[in-house]
């Protein structure tokens, strides 16, 4: 557990920053190099976003990518509402096996499968960077 930054994840964390006067937990490239997705400190989100957009905006111009925020929260289930926003989750607990493993459990409607698909990637990456869990389930 924990996060690991390249200089090239700093250098946009620190744009990101000084544009949107936001602070930012985390920066994460896609593998095609096409989207760039910063989670920001808890209860920043608005601040990130700006007054319609504008920070966004301004952003994606200067870095020519396409953006995603996502925002922290230290409840691993509400932070796990944040990163698949806006597709619904229908149910998310955490148990626990008797051996002590921690798993995380989500269940979601499959009417945006391509979507859901990518947010599962996104989650798998940034949960265990935050949260102590043995295994992720979706359904």
């Amino acid at each position: 557990m924990g996060i690991k930054l390249s200089s090239e994840d700093i250098g946009l964390i620190n744009l990101f920053e000084a544009v949107t006067h936001a602070g930012v937990k985390d920066c994460m490239i896609d593998s095609k190099k096409e989207k760039i997705m910063f989670v920001v400190n808890e209860g920043q989100m608005g601040i990130a976003i700006g007054k319609n957009g504008v920070n966004i905006k301004n952003l994606q111009l200067k870095i020519n990518k396409r953006l995603e925020i996502v925002e922290y929260s230290s409840d691993p289930i509400k932070f796990l509402f944040n990163i698949f926003r806006p597709i619904k989750i229908s149910d998310a607990y955490i148990s626990e096996k008797s051996d002590g493993k921690k798993i995380l459990h989500a269940s979601f409607s499959k009417d945006k499968l391509g979507m859901l698909r990518a947010k599962m990637k996104v989650a798998r990456e940034l949960m265990p960077k935050y949260f102590d869990f043995d295994e992720l389930v979706f359904q």
